[in-house]
């Protein structure tokens, strides 16, 4: 209850300092975090100005979540309702020096795994914090950022209201989501190219180096390849930071299509498992690929839907498990249709995940031996 009160609290004190927007106002910079839509960021944001700082932005989300699901695991309702996002963003978008901090609770449910209740999954996550950095900007087409960042590897992003789906996909489940450090970001014509050292899955320890660069073919094709890894073992294991993904090296090819009111974005994914001696756990990898892709209807509906296929390997005996056993593999098929007007929006989801080679024990259902799980979801909410 807490939580909601500051956050209440701040948006409260944040309208109350703002100035009155004007018709002719210049357009707001570019906001985060970023949204793949087809949810959109308000463009006439609550801004102030303040001594020295200069001008800030606050946005915020308040979104609710209904589901329901077969073959539901041990422990996990087959239906309930939760908040899904209540959060605040506070940043300042230009000049030399600028930063971004995000407050609030919220969900980062993936496809194939159980659900956890919103505030038990914020406590055992990142916190009420799960983003707060600094960005130094010395020249237009170069920048250092520090603090807790969104990881580079991927397409999909951290929370809901920024991607095409309410749940994150199974790659999703292999990658790490959030994390400390470093990182830098130049930008020469139609390349972009990044890099940073972090604590890899929130770990507390600064070993993970991941590079990025991406190349805009031209006004409709962009091609990305990133690389990122552990540059030595860690033993720590936690919800956060499952030792044996802490421990890895990941791998994206991302090719993105934009024309009109298609968006098309298939990538490849590979990730490499290093073994751990002192818990017993051998190495590992999984090959996986992804499509995802939406349709803008009208300037109210738009259809999103992403297909996977993750297959993981299993390299000897002490291979950890990385899906529903050791050598397992998985399908899904996820559907959002997607409502928005003015700054609300609804969208209901189907999905499916399918998965072969499990061991027993280890997949879905009360006893772990079902195949398969149906999801539906239906997210409602607004983005001040």
């Amino acid at each position: 209850m807490r939580t909601f009160g500051l956050l209440g609290t701040a948006i409260a004190m944040t309208m109350a300092a703002a100035p009155g927007h004007a018709e002719d106002a210049p357009a707001p910079p570019a906001l985060a975090p970023p949204l793949a839509g087809p949810l959109t960021a308000n463009p006439e944001p609550v801004s102030f100005d303040l001594p020295v700082l200069g001008k800030l932005y606050v946005t915020a989300v308040g979104s609710g979540l209904i589901g329901t699901q077969s073959n539901t695991t041990p422990g996990v309702k087959s239906s309930f309702a939760d908040i899904s996002n209540a959060q605040v963003m506070i940043q300042k978008a230009d000049g030399p020096l600028q930063f971004f901090v995000q407050a609030g609770v919220y969900n980062h449910e993936t496809l194939g795994l159980p659900y956890l209740k919103t505030t038990s999954f914020t406590d055992n996550t990142y916190g009420v914090v799960p983003q707060a950095w600094i960005k130094l900007v010395p020249v237009d087409n170069f920048n250092i950022q520090v603090g807790i960042l969104p990881s580079m590897i991927g397409v999909e992003t951290p929370f809901s209201f920024q991607n095409y789906n309410i749940n994150r996909g199974m790659l999703w489940g292999q990658e790490n989501v959030l994390t400390r450090g470093v990182q830098g970001n130049l930008t020469l014509g139609k390349l972009s190219l990044s890099m940073s050292l972090t604590d890899g899955f929130f770990s507390g320890k600064y070993n993970w180096l991941t590079g990025s660069a991406a190349l805009a073919i031209d006004s409709s094709n962009t091609l990305a390849v990133v690389v990122g890894g552990a540059l030595n073992k860690n033993y720590k294991n936690t919800f956060a930071t499952p030792a044996v993904f802490n421990n890895s090296t990941i791998v994206n090819v991302i090719y993105t299509y934009s024309s009109g009111p298609v968006v098309i974005t298939p990538y490849f994914q590979y990730t490499k498992i290093n073994s751990l001696p002192l818990i017993g756990s051998g190495s590992a990898e999984t090959w996986s690929g992804a499509i995802l892709a939406k349709y803008t209807v009208s300037d109210n509906f738009s259809l999103p839907v992403r297909v996977e296929y993750i297959d993981s390997k299993a390299k000897n005996a002490a291979s950890p498990s990385l899906l529903y056993g050791p050598g397992s593999n998985a399908f899904s098929l996820t559907v959002t249709p997607t409502y928005t007007w003015k700054r609300f929006f609804a969208r209901l989801e189907g999905s499916i995940v399918s998965a072969s080679s499990i061991t027993k024990g280890s997949a879905f259902g009360s006893t772990g031996n079902e195949k398969s799980q149906v999801r539906g979801r239906f997210e409602f909410g607004v983005m001040f």
